[in-house]
């Protein structure tokens, strides 16, 4: 049996739709916040939040309240705020 990489060490991340297309993201960060862990991809501009929830030793995805994804998008935005400051 192969040992699947936990999402949050991923740089990509695909995800196959109900059509059986795959579409490939770029994971731009892993936040935990509030005691727990979600992951923001993105492709062609598009970028999307969940949380990554862990059941039986497997990790999945889960969709988030719009009030949560506005919480985790502000901490990103800070976190990268913060961090081009760093570097100025």
């Amino acid at each position: 049996m192969k040992e699947q990489t936990p999402i949050e060490e991923l740089e990509t991340l695909t995800i196959e739709d109900e059509q059986g297309n795959e579409t490939t993201y770029q994971v731009d960060a892993v936040i935990e916040m509030n005691n727990k862990q979600y992951i923001l991809y993105s492709h062609d501009q598009h970028m999307i939040i969940n949380e990554i929830v862990e059941e039986d030793g497997e990790e999945r995805l889960e969709d988030i309240t719009e009030q949560e994804m506005q919480q985790i998008y502000d901490a990103y935005q800070q976190a990268i705020e913060e961090e081009v400051g760093k570097n100025e």
